[in-house]
């Protein structure tokens, strides 16, 4: 299969979201810092309309098995994009998700703001991410279009480490 990448088209109008391709975001908790992929460091905040979440188990980027947070959203710039989480910024996003349901509102059309938050560890600090509502979203209605036309729970892909044998264990 063969894509042709257009050269010719730029800029988005105000509300339209980039959805072409996903933009892979990280969470550096050693330098409190979120990059793009693995070495364009882009501070320690990010803000984030959410299109979805799921919470799966399994061994990614050599981390042992553990419960991580996916989330699909739209970044600041408009781009379609993806995060992992785990740990404590998992629980500290499923407080938020909590606290929200409990008031009787969704967190889809709000944008959400994950900061990093020092952390002082047994042999070295780290941060964790702490998340908030900052607003009301400017991606809704491109969001709302988004997950009726193209959003599934399969839609969230995650890197899976390969089966140490051939039964999958």
């Amino acid at each position: 299969m063969t894509t042709e990448i257009l050269l010719e088209e730029v800029g988005l109008e105000p509300g339209q979201i980039l959805a072409d391709s996903i933009r892979q975001w990280r969470s550096d908790c050693q330098a409190g810092q979120f990059k793009i992929g693995g070495t364009t460091m882009r501070g320690p905040r990010l803000d984030m309309e959410l299109i979805g979440a799921q919470i799966s188990e399994g061994e990614y980027f050599g981390y042992p098995r553990q419960k991580w947070l996916a989330l699909l959203f739209v970044d600041s710039e408009g781009v379609l994009s993806s995060i992992l989480f785990k740990t404590e910024s998992l629980d500290n996003f499923e407080e938020l998700r909590r606290s929200y349901r409990i008031k009787g509102e969704s967190l889809l059309g709000k944008t959400i703001r994950a900061n990093m938050s020092k952390r002082a560890g047994k042999t070295a600090s780290y941060y964790a991410v702490e998340f908030e509502v900052v607003s009301e979203g400017k991606y809704a209605e491109a969001i709302a279009q988004f997950r009726q036309l193209h959003y599934t729970p399969d839609f969230i892909r995650l890197i899976e480490s390969k089966p140490e044998n051939d039964n999958g264990k």
